[in-house]
C-alpha cells in the first residue's frame, strides 16, 4: 500500500456496533466520498457497505492487511451530509448502529441491485458498431454480450464477464447515454419507469409531400389517417397509450405510421404516483384571524434568521393549524430553502396531499410505505435531485433527502404512530425531526389540539416556544359534549333491546338523520366481540400462540387473533367442559355496525378499520365517498379520529370511552382524552355547532371531564403533578429492555442477570422489574421486561445509561443468540405493553 492511498470507513447495514476500513482502488478514487454504497468482501461473503469517512493510508499505521473494495454502487451519494450526522445521533441515542440508522433512511429494493436488467439503448450512437467505442475488453466483451437487442441480468454478466467492478464499469456507460437498466418489480427492487410517447415527424411535416400522404392515407388507410390526424391536433407528443384509447387505433397502425417515418417513437421517464386520483382543489383566498397572523409573524421571523427554533403550536380543533404550515412553506419557498411535512399515517389522505399540491404545484411529493416500490423510489429519486422540494408523509418521511433544508413540520405531534416499533432503530420521528432541524439551523413546527405531556412541558422550560391558537377559524363554536352514565342506562331501560346505543345516542341519530347532516361514530375496537365465554366454567378461547383471547369476526364467522394472525372457526361447545352455553362479550366495531343497520335501516353506513382498509387505497376511497355524501354514518376505530373536516358532521357518537381508559400504561388517561378531544372535533364546522355524545362507565373520570370541558391546560396541570409523583416522563426518561424467546425459564434467567448488572453499574437508575410483559406471550414467544428509569438531574441526556445500555446489549449479544433470544431496546418507549 502506498503512503497516500484512499482508505474508507466503512459501516453495514447489520447490528454491529463499529465501521471497519477499506483500501480504494486506484480507478475508484474519484468516485469515492461520504454517502456512497460500496460492495465490499466480508468474511466469506459480498455485501453493502456505506462510506461514512475517507482519508489518508498515511493518518494511521494497521498491523493487518486492508482489503480493498470490489465495487462502487452509486455515482453519487444516496445521503446527504445532515443525514449522516444524523445517522450517528440516532445511532448513539436509539442503541444501534450506525449501518442500520442509514439503512431505514433508504427506500426500500436499493440494497444490492443484482437482478438489474441490462440492455444497449437503441438510440445510442453507433450502438451496433460500439466495439470501436469501447475503451477496455470488459467492455468490448459486454457489447458483444449484449448485442442484437439482448437483455442480461447484472448477475448473469457477472458470471459471464468475471470482473469485480461491474457496478462501477455499467455506472460510467450509464452516464455516457449506453446503457439501460430496468429492474423487476416483483422483485424487491426499483428503477425508473419509461412510456413510450408518439409524436408527428416534424421533418416530414415540413415539407410539401405531407398533404399528399394524409390524403392518400384517408383512402388506402382510414385508421392510420384518424391517429396522424389526431396527433396533427396536438401541440406535444401524447403517450401510445393515450393514443390507443382516445383515437380509437391499434398498435398495428402506428407501427405501421412509425415505418412509413411519418410519426416518431420516444420514451419518456414517468414519475409513478400513488394518489392516481387527487381530490381537485380550488384555492380560496383565505384571510388570517388575528391568532393566526401572530402565529405566522413569529414563525417568518426566525426563518428569515436562519435560526434553529422548535415551536409547539398549540391550536384547538378547527383553528386553522394547516394554513400556518402552508405560510411557512411559502415563506421557507421563497428563500430557496426545502420544507418536510410529517403526518400522521392514518391522516395522509388525498384531500390533505392536494391542499399542498394545489398551493405548491409540481414541487410536493408524498414518501410512506403503503406505496409501491416503484412510486416510492421516483419520489426518493427526485428530492434527492431538487425536482421536489416539499415531502410529505408519515414517520420514515423525516429521512427525505433533501438538501438546504429550512422547515420541518410535525403535525399531530402527540401520535404514537410517529414511533417506530417494529423493527430497529426504534427511534420516534418528532424527536429525530427536532435533532434535524438543529442540524440544519431550520425551524422545527410541533402541531397538535392536544401536545403530548412531554412537548408542552418543554415549553415550561424554554426548550421550545409555545404558540397558540385558542379559537376555531370563524369563531364557529367547539362541539357541546354530553356524558352519558352508561351504567344508568341499563337501569332506567333494562328491556331494551339495543343496549349498545344510548337513548340520547339513538335519538340525536334518528335527528340528524331527518336533517340529512352527516354522524361519525367511534368504537375502538374491531371485530364483532372481542371474546367468547362458557357460561357454565367460564372457559375463554385464546389463541395458541399467545396469550391473548380471540376476537370474534361475524362476517367471515372466525375467531382471530390480531397480535399473530391465528384463527378457528368457533367451536359449537365449549372445549371445557361440553356446554352449549357460549356467549359472545364485548363491542367490536361490527356489532356497532350491527345494531345502528338494525334501528335505523334507512341509513346509509360504512365501516372503516383495519378489516375494511386492507386493500391499497381503500382507507382513501372509504373518506372520499363520506366526504362526498355517499354515506350518512361513518363508523370506526381511532381512525375516524384523525384531522378529517366534513362540513356536513353534525354529530359523533364514541361508543365506549373506557376502551383505552384501563390499560395498565402511565400514558392511558393521556391517550384516552387525547382521542376523546380529536373525535369531538369533527362535529361542527362552518356555521353550525356541532354535538358529541360519549358514552361511559367513568363519567367522573378526570380525562373524560377535561375532554367534555375541552380543557387541555386543566389536564395537562393534574397530569403533570402525577407524572412528578410517580417519577415518569418528562420527569425522567424511560427505557424498556425486553427478552423474548420460545423458551421461557433462559427469558427469565437472562432478564434477570441484565437488571442485576444494571442495578450494580450506574446510580442514575431506578429499575422496575423484571416482570412477565403485559402481553406475556405473542407469536409463541414468552416475554419478560423491565422498565428503567433514568433521573434527569444525575443523567441529563441520559447519554450514560445508553451507554452502559449499549455495551451491555452488544456483551450480551451473543448469549442471546445461543439460546434463539431476541433482547429488544426502547428508548422513550411510548407503550409498555
Amino acid at each position: 500500500m502506498q503512503t497516500n492511498d484512499t482508505l474508507i470507513d466503512v459501516v453495514l447495514p447489520l447490528p454491529i456496533d463499529r465501521s471497519f476500513v477499506y483500501a480504494v482502488p486506484a480507478m475508484f478514487s474519484e468516485a469515492i466520498q461520504p454517502g456512497i454504497r460500496v460492495l465490499i468482501p466480508f468474511g466469506r461473503r459480498r455485501v453493502t457497505g456505506y462510506v461514512i469517512r475517507t482519508f489518508s493510508s498515511g493518518e494511521k499505521h494497521y498491523d493487518f492487511e486492508i482489503k480493498k473494495i470490489i465495487d462502487v454502487l452509486d455515482d453519487k451519494p444516496v445521503f446527504t451530509p445532515d443525514l449522516m450526522s444524523l445517522s450517528e445521533w440516532i445511532a448513539s441515542y436509539y442503541v444501534c448502529s450506525q449501518g442500520e440508522a442509514l439503512k431505514v433512511m433508504l427506500p426500500r429494493g436499493m440494497n444490492l441491485e443484482s437482478n438489474s436488467i441490462i440492455s444497449i439503448r437503441q438510440d445510442f450512437p453507433q450502438a451496433k458498431d460500439s466495439s470501436e467505442r469501447t475503451e477496455s475488453r470488459s467492455h468490448e466483451k459486454l457489447v458483444n454480450l449484449l448485442g442484437d437487442g439482448r437483455q442480461m441480468t447484472i448477475k448473469q454478466l457477472q458470471k459471464e464477464l468475471k470482473i469485480k467492478n461491474l457496478y462501477f464499469m455499467l455506472n460510467q456507460l450509464e452516464k455516457h447515454g449506453m446503457i439501460q437498466r430496468r429492474l423487476d418489480l416483483p422483485q424487491p427492487l426499483v428503477a425508473p419507469k419509461f412510456e413510450i410517447w408518439i409524436g408527428v415527424n416534424r421533418e416530414i411535416y415540413s415539407t410539401s409531400d405531407f398533404d399528399r400522404i394524409t390524403e392518400s392515407l384517408a383512402k388506402t388507410a382510414p385508421k392510420q389517417a384518424i391517429c396522424l390526424n389526431y396527433l396533427l391536433d396536438k401541440a406535444d407528443d401524447v403517450p401510445r397509450r393515450e393514443l390507443i384509447d382516445n383515437a380509437g387505433v391499434t398498435n398495428s397502425s402506428i407501427q405501421a405510421l412509425i415505418n412509413k417515418n411519418l410519426i416518431v417513437e420516444s420514451r419518456q421517464e414517468v414519475l409513478r404516483s400513488y394518489y392516481t386520483e387527487e381530490e381537485e382543489v380550488k384555492l380560496k383566498s383565505i384571510v388570517l384571524n388575528s391568532d393566526q397572523k401572530a402565529v405566522k409573524q413569529e414563525i417568518e421571523r426566525n426563518i428569515l434568521n436562519q435560526a434553529f427554533i422548535p415551536f409547539l403550536l398549540h391550536g384547538v380543533t378547527g383553528s386553522g393549524k394547516t394554513q400556518i404550515y402552508i405560510e411557512a412553506l411559502r415563506t421557507i419557498l421563497n428563500r430557496g430553502r426545502t420544507a418536510i411535512v410529517l403526518v400522521p399515517e392514518i391522516s395522509l389522505t388525498p384531500q390533505t396531499v392536494s391542499r399542498f399540491k394545489a398551493n405548491f404545484p409540481g414541487i410536493v411529493t408524498v414518501l410512506h410505505s403503503h406505496m409501491s416500490l416503484g412510486e416510492r423510489y421516483d419520489s426518493w429519486r427526485k428530492l434527492r435531485d431538487g425536482t421536489f422540494k416539499i415531502a410529505i408523509g408519515p414517520r420514515s418521511a423525516i429521512f427525505a433527502p433533501l438538501e438546504n433544508l429550512g422547515l420541518i413540520v410535525i403535525d399531530e405531534e402527540h401520535e404514537n404512530t410517529y414511533k417506530q416499533s417494529e423493527q430497529r432503530p426504534y427511534y420516534h420521528a418528532r424527536d429525530v425531526a427536532v435533532m434535524r432541524g438543529k442540524l440544519n439551523n431550520a425551524v422545527v413546527i410541533l402541531g397538535s389540539a392536544t401536545p403530548s405531556v412531554e412537548s408542552y412541558f418543554n415549553t415550561r422550560i424554554h426548550k421550545y416556544q409555545l404558540l397558540t391558537l385558542p379559537n376555531r377559524v370563524d369563531n364557529v363554536p367547539l362541539p357541546k359534549v354530553y356524558l352519558i352514565d352508561m351504567s344508568k342506562q341499563r337501569k332506567v331501560a333494562p328491556e331494551r333491546k339495543n343496549q349498545i346505543l344510548s337513548l340520547e345516542l339513538e335519538q340525536k341519530i334518528k335527528d340528524r338523520l331527518e336533517k340529512h347532516e352527516q354522524i361519525i361514530i367511534l368504537q375502538n375496537r374491531r371485530g364483532y366481540s372481542s371474546y367468547m365465554r362458557c357460561s357454565d366454567c367460564g372457559n375463554v378461547e385464546q389463541c395458541v400462540n399467545c396469550n391473548i383471547t380471540l376476537t370474534y369476526h361475524k362476517v367471515s364467522n372466525r375467531l382471530r387473533c390480531h397480535y399473530c394472525g391465528y384463527q378457528k372457526i368457533p367451536p359449537p361447545s365449549c372445549p371445557a367442559c361440553g356446554s352449549n352455553r357460549l356467549e359472545y362479550q364485548g363491542v367490536g366495531t361490527q356489532q356497532v355496525e350491527q345494531s345502528i343497520r338494525e334501528t335505523f335501516p334507512q341509513a346509509r353506513v360504512i365501516r372503516m378499520d383495519l378489516d375494511t382498509v386492507r386493500r391499497k387505497r381503500a382507507h382513501d376511497r372509504i373518506i372520499d365517498a363520506f366526504n362526498r355524501e355517499k354515506y350518512d354514518i361513518l363508523l370506526g376505530t381511532q381512525m375516524v379520529a384523525k384531522g378529517h373536516d366534513f362540513d356536513k358532521v353534525t354529530l359523533v357518537g364514541v361508543i365506549s370511552a373506557d376502551t383505552t381508559l384501563l390499560l395498565p400504561d402511565f400514558r392511558a388517561t393521556e391517550r384516552t382524552f387525547q382521542l376523546l378531544t380529536q373525535v369531538a372535533g369533527r362535529a361542527g364546522r362552518r356555521d353550525q355547532q356541532g354535538e358529541v355524545v360519549i358514552q361511559t362507565y367513568y363519567p367522573e373520570h378526570f380525562g373524560i371531564e377535561c375532554a367534555r370541558t375541552h380543557n387541555y391546560m386543566k389536564f395537562y396541570a393534574s397530569e403533570i403533578i402525577k407524572r412528578s409523583e410517580l417519577g415518569y416522563p418528562p420527569y425522567t426518561r424511560l427505557i424498556q429492555m425486553l427478552i423474548k424467546g420460545e423458551n421461557e425459564p433462559r427469558v427469565i434467567m437472562h432478564i434477570k442477570a441484565l437488571a442485576q448488572e444494571l442495578r450494580q453499574g450506574i446510580e442514575a437508575i431506578d429499575i422496575l422489574g423484571p416482570v412477565p410483559a403485559p402481553l406475556t406471550r405473542i407469536k409463541k414467544m414468552y416475554r419478560w421486561h423491565m422498565i428503567v428509569k433514568v433521573n434527569k438531574l444525575l443523567d441529563k441526556s441520559g447519554k450514560m445509561t445508553n451507554e452502559m445500555v449499549r455495551n451491555l446489549a452488544y456483551r450480551y449479544e451473543r448469549e442471546l443468540k445461543k439460546d434463539n433470544l431476541q433482547l429488544m431496546i426502547h428508548i422513550d418507549p411510548m407503550t409498555i405493553l
